[in-house]
């Protein structure tokens, strides 16, 4: 009994010390959560905490300035599925569009198509094909014709191009493949044989394409590629489109991919008909040409022209497309009533849906960059930017993009900078066809676009 006694006795006076211990760390723990908020309250009183989603946000669509489009990677240091885009396709919402291609081609090596033996009436020309490597697509593909057309004006790589920006061509479609369709993840046909790449396969006009070239042998044109009178200044580059008003679907073209390129197909006949052996010699595209794409946008009768006429219907819907397409803008007025309030905002965030499906064939941009006026009238990022809290990647499971532009708004109730129009960009804009359908807040679908707002009172 002694012992139970003891055990007993021992177990009250832990239990009395645990009680004793708690309540004196509860107390110091309360006393610092209020020294904390005396700390950051400078009236010494308790801050009052707010919520508010009803901040009007102002949504509305414009024509994109054209992008700089010359030498742009594709999918290998940019933006999966992407590169130089090349086709037509007809959006049942964005309209239009057309792409091309101007890029200079190079010689494989100084050359003298001469036969030792014979003249130049011996060479006969097989066949002469360029060949594009495909990287990816958007929207659906279907047959499409190409045209190749010999650029007529000098272009430099060293020199900036835009997708608004157009060269003169010696007018005359040089290839002969007439209507093509090609599938991006299936191995493609190069120079006789299957490769572990897509190929856009494009047969050239032999007479307009290869005589003039094999007939400058022997003078300056065929000594190299760089200086006067010499393959670039003889043929400045090819236009690589497709025609208009033909739903055909984009191509992405990687044209640094080692299988883009032209490849000659010539036999000597000056000696015995035994000897005949086919040759070839291949005319390459690489990152000492200059290129860029073009893109025409014609927005005749959609929703989109609507939208930009009448800025009023952003508020509804608006719309972000890239390739120098449309792009979007916001703007919180009401914000300026929060000035001289002595308000600290918590956190702002802007929320914009969209309505998207699963297998949607035209692919959003996978984020989206929003940029505000400086004091001299130029965009810059927002500084929440800069801070890794910003957001703006497309949320496939919420079906929106958020933006946190917290401390946007704080510089705004300080007067450090005006509450200005806020630019909305997509990733990717020169190098891949994406766009998006956004909700403004007065959309009729459940989610519409809003800011939410979490500030204290002091």
């Amino acid at each position: 009994m002694e012992f139970l006694h003891n055990q007993y006795s021992f177990f009250c006076r832990n239990i009395l010390s645990l009680i004793f211990f708690q309540i004196f760390f509860l107390n110091i723990s309360c006393d610092k959560n209020n020294e904390f908020g005396l700390e950051i309250n400078p009236d010494s009183n308790n801050l009052e905490a707010f919520i508010s989603d009803t901040f009007e946000l102002n949504t509305f669509s414009v024509y994109s300035d054209s992008v700089k489009t010359d030498e742009l990677v594709g999918s290998s240091q940019f933006v999966s599925g992407s590169g130089s885009p090349l086709g037509n396709y007809i959006d049942p919402v964005f309209g239009e569009v057309n792409a091309s291609i101007y890029t200079q081609i190079r010689l494989e090596q100084a050359y003298d198509f001469t036969p030792s033996n014979g003249t130049l009436n011996d060479v006969v020309v097989d066949s002469a094909v360029l060949y594009l490597a495909v990287d990816g697509s958007f929207s659906t593909l279907n047959e499409q014709e190409f045209l190749v057309e010999i650029i007529d004006e000098d272009f430099y790589k060293d020199s900036s191009y835009y997708s608004n920006q157009s060269l003169s061509t010696k007018g005359t479609n040089i290839a002969t493949s007439g209507s093509l369709k090609v599938d991006p993840l299936f191995p493609g046909l190069f120079a006789g044989g299957y490769v572990d790449q897509s190929i856009l396969r494009i047969t050239l006009d032999v007479n307009e394409f290869a005589q003039p070239i094999i007939e400058e042998s022997g003078n300056d044109a065929l000594n190299g590629n760089d200086g006067n009178n010499e393959f670039l200044s003889f043929f400045k580059g090819l236009k690589i489109s497709s025609s208009s008003g033909t739903d055909g679907g984009l191509y992405y073209i990687n044209l640094l991919n080692s299988f883009s390129r032209i490849r000659l197909f010539f036999r000597d006949t000056s000696g015995l008909a035994s000897e005949h052996d086919t040759l070839d010699f291949d005319f390459n595209i690489n990152s000492n040409c200059a290129y860029y794409h073009q893109v025409i946008h014609d927005y005749s009768n959609t929703s989109v022209e609507a939208a930009v006429n009448q800025p009023e219907l952003g508020l509804n819907q608006f719309y972000i497309q890239t390739l120098g397409g449309v792009n979007a803008r916001f703007t919180i007025p009401s914000i300026d009533s929060l000035i001289d309030q002595n308000i600290m905002i918590n956190k702002a965030e802007v929320i914009l849906p969209f309505e998207d499906y699963l297998y949607d064939e035209y692919t959003p941009p996978t984020s989206l960059f929003i940029y505000r006026k400086n004091s001299a009238g130029n965009y810059e990022f927002l500084p929440d930017l800069f801070e890794g809290s910003q957001g703006g990647s497309y949320d496939f499971i919420n079906k929106n993009y958020k933006f946190n532009i917290t401390r946007h708004i704080n510089e705004i109730l300080t007067e450090k900078t005006p509450n200005d129009t806020i630019k909305i960009l997509p990733n990717g804009n020169g190098v891949t066809a994406n766009r998006i359908v956004l909700n403004g807040r007065n959309s009729t679908k459940k989610n519409k676009a809003k800011i939410i707002i979490s500030y204290s009172k002091y």
